[in-house]
């Protein structure tokens, strides 16, 4: 595993974003998101994993929310000690 890359989805998962995922997946790599809908993250994790039997980290958790995305990064941080693609679907920049 110590080969494997790893994408990191930050944001809500619509059609567009499961479809990057799937992409990745495909491609062997290992898959952390977060959403705030839990049982749709859930229904995501199961899917990906059963389809492309890759590891996938599923973070209930908001993107908007500075707490959930400091959990979510220190747990992929921890998890597989770093990432090498990152979606992040909104901008949580403060302006």
């Amino acid at each position: 595993m110590a080969n494997t890359k790893v994408c990191v989805l930050a944001g809500n998962t619509g059609a567009k974003e499961y479809s990057m995922l799937e992409k990745y997946a495909s491609q062997g790599c290992s898959i952390a998101f977060m959403d705030k809908n839990k049982e749709l993250g859930r229904l995501i994790k199961e899917e990906i994993e059963r389809v492309y039997h890759v590891a996938v980290f599923f973070f209930h958790g908001d993107v908007e929310q500075e707490e959930d995305r400091d959990i979510f990064f220190a747990a992929v941080k921890e998890m597989y000690g770093g990432t090498d693609y990152i979606i992040c679907k909104n901008d949580f920049a403060e302006g």
